[in-house]
């Protein structure tokens, strides 16, 4: 995280704060309750399905994830899928202008505000991932938008050791 184009983004979204210093916001702008409302953003709840870690942040995400992977297992009989390693990457990946649809930034700035805040979740979610798992290693990358290909800024948590093993069900495509 850029801590100056941080302070520059504050200045420009709450002119009416009088510092500089980008920790001087917090207790001029926000509450104790805003602090907790964003606290899972920075150190999300983890889920472990088949032997897999998944971030949560939507809410019920350990249903609706459970749920989801059991019809693609069941579908995989049927019709081949890819790797498990890919079913479960598209789930970890996040779109960072998506996060939140109630106060977007100003158009002009909302690209700056994303990358800020996708290197800081990528910071705070590897030490998550870290402290949780210490047996295991994980990719957690911030990917800019790519407009030609439609792709929003995401930031992609991959599992890189050890190997995620398919679930029992689980058919690969036949290359």
């Amino acid at each position: 995280m850029d801590s100056a184009a941080v302070r520059r983004l504050f200045q420009a979204s709450f002119p009416d704060v009088e510092s500089e210093d980008p920790v001087a916001y917090f207790g001029e702008i926000g509450s104790a309750v805003d602090a907790l409302v964003y606290g899972w953003l920075y150190w999300p709840k983890l889920v472990e399905l088949h032997g897999a870690v998944f971030l949560a942040l939507n809410g019920d995400d350990e249903a609706y994830i459970t749920e989801r992977l059991a019809a693609a297992i069941a579908a995989s009989r049927d019709e081949p899928r890819g790797s498990w390693a890919e079913a479960v990457d598209s789930f970890n990946f996040f779109e960072l202008e998506y996060l939140f649809g109630v106060r977007p930034a100003s158009g002009d700035l909302q690209e700056d505000v994303v990358r800020q805040l996708g290197s800081l979740l990528v910071e705070t979610w590897s030490a998550r991932l870290a402290s949780a798992y210490p047996d295991r290693r994980f990719s957690v990358t911030l990917q800019l938008a790519d407009e030609s290909l439609m792709l929003a800024t995401r930031v992609q948590v991959t599992q890189t050791t050890p190997p995620l093993q398919p679930p029992a069900g689980w058919s690969l495509s036949v290359s």
